[in-house]
Formats: structure tokens, C-alpha cells, sequence
């Protein structure tokens, strides 16, 4: 579909990493305060003096990296290592207007990180599911979706604004109501 530049900073002039909430792929609200997730330097390009990272947007929610898989340390510190021959994705659901979004992982090796929309949360969130290959979750996006800005997520997520996002072969699925689905398929 396109491209995503990220832009990359480095802590102590060695490692490299980026903010997630520099990761806007659905472009729903503002970000305020996200997380630090270090990157091998492969995937770190140069541009007129910038530093950055390409994600491939392969839907209106979705976007992957390529030759990549995402690890915790002990610690809990989120790293996008180099791993030939596999791919990574990243989920993106923004919540409502002063809402949340809960996300629950059915199958797949999957992280989850929050990007608050105000300093204190109290006007939203948005959830990054990173996954490495394929994989199946559940959302549920409360919050008011009529506010400016919000009216794009019934149309991305389903009137009921729940349901299950499968990725399977750089396929994504958005299945909104699920016995519908199986009557219609």
C-alpha cells in the first residue's frame, strides 16, 4: 500500500530507537506520550541527514517490517532485532474520544504498548499490537466516535466498534461480527 517513516533517535550516541508514538498508521487523534522500543541499526536509513525506519502500511490498520522480530528482556525493554525471513506487523487501535481500547491475543507472539492521547490518558488511547507472523486478536473500542477527528473508526473497526483482526500471509481480516461472517462465507 505505503510507506511509514519513522523517525530514529539514539540514546548514548550507540543505541538506536523510536518512539511508538511516532507510529501513526490509522491517523486517528493526537499522541502525547508513547514508548522508546530499541532497532538494530539494519534498519536504519539516512536522508538528507535524518535518521529513520521504513514500515510497509499493508492495510488501513496494519503495517509490517520485513526481516524483523520484536523480543522483551528481562527488563521489559521491547527490541526489533534482525531476523532473516521473517516478518513483523504492528496492529493499531485507536480508541475513542475519552475512551479505551482492550485488546486480548488468541493465538500468536504478540507485544502490546499503549500510546496515551494527553498527559494523563484522560482523552484516549492508542494500542500497538507487534506480532511476530501470523496471528489472531480481539478488540473492544469504547469512547465517542462522533467527536471530530473519530468518525473514521466505525468504518475501520464495525458498527459495534469489537471484533477479532486476523493476519495470515500478509492477509489482514477484520471480522466484525463473526456468526455473520461464517452465514456469509
Amino acid at each position: 500500500m505505503s510507506e511509514l517513516k519513522v523517525k530514529v533517535d539514539f540514546r548514548d550516541n550507540k543505541y538506536p530507537f523510536f518512539d511508538s508514538k511516532s507510529l501513526n498508521i490509522t491517523d486517528i487523534g493526537d499522541r502525547m506520550r508513547g514508548r522508546v522500543i530499541y532497532i538494530s541499526s539494519r534498519f536504519i536509513r539516512n536522508e538528507e541527514n535524518e535518521k529513520f525506519i521504513r514500515f510497509e502500511k499493508i492495510s488501513p490498520i496494519v503495517a509490517k517490517l520485513e526481516n524483523a522480530k520484536i523480543v522483551k528482556t528481562e527488563k521489559g525493554t521491547l527490541v526489533i532485532k534482525y531476523e532473516p525471513n521473517s516478518k513483523l506487523y504492528v496492529i493499531e487501535i485507536p480508541s475513542g474520544y475519552r475512551g479505551d481500547a482492550n485488546v486480548k491475543i488468541l493465538s500468536g507472539e504478540c507485544f502490546e504498548t499503549e500510546i496515551l492521547r494527553s498527559q494523563r490518558g484522560s482523552l484516549g488511547e492508542v494500542k500497538h499490537v507487534w506480532c511476530n507472523s501470523n496471528a489472531e486478536i480481539q478488540y473492544k473500542i469504547s469512547g465517542r466516535t462522533r467527536t471530530a477527528g473519530y468518525s473514521s473508526l466505525e468504518r475501520l473497526f464495525g458498527e459495534n466498534l469489537s471484533g477479532k483482526i486476523k493476519i495470515e500471509n500478509d492477509s489482514v481480516k477484520i471480522i466484525f461480527d463473526e456468526e455473520l461472517d461464517k452465514l456469509l462465507s
